[in-house]
């Protein structure tokens, strides 16, 4: 196992493709809850729109791999532009690399682009019980909404389970 100092610079963000599509729904697997729907599962048509997208896009980081020299995918994070904003709805570190700098490589790669293109401001939504996150975030210089709660309604499980 690399030591932690390994990790942090062993990595490197670019942008999403396709061919990344998969492996993005596998990490996306492991995440508790998405957008309220205990049980759902996420696909790369959800996902797909993100990629070459001109009002998102996502961002990845990836290592070099051990297989045919294929890099290994161990954290993304997904951007809806707006004029004047970024909203983030998804960001996930493949575990075994959490607390190693990639969640805050990715983040601070949204903030330079948003500063490229002039955004004034970056969202994110954190759910209430992610203290970790909520804490990364406050450490970062985010702050959390005082008036916002986010509401959701399931209409169909469709092609979800």
């Amino acid at each position: 196992m690399k030591s932690k100092s390994e990790k942090q610079t062993s990595f490197k963000i670019r942008r999403a493709k396709r061919e990344d599509l998969s492996d993005i729904v596998k990490m996306s697997g492991g995440v508790r809850e998405i957008e309220n729907y205990p049980g759902q599962r996420m696909r790369a048509d959800d996902f797909i729109h993100f990629v070459g997208g001109r009002d998102a896009m996502m961002l990845v980081a990836v290592v070099p791999g051990t297989k045919r020299g294929k890099e290994e995918l161990v954290g993304f994070v997904t951007v809806y532009r707006s004029e004047n904003y970024f909203y983030l709805p998804y960001a996930v570190t493949k575990k075994g690399w959490r607390k190693h700098g990639v969640g805050g490589a990715l983040l601070a790669e949204v903030e330079r682009l948003a500063k490229d293109e002039k955004v004034e401001y970056i969202l994110m939504s954190v759910y209430a019980y992610n203290k970790t996150v909520r804490t990364f975030l406050r450490v970062r210089g985010y702050v959390p909404s005082r008036k916002l709660v986010q509401f959701s309604k399931i209409i169909t499980m469709k092609d979800r389970r």
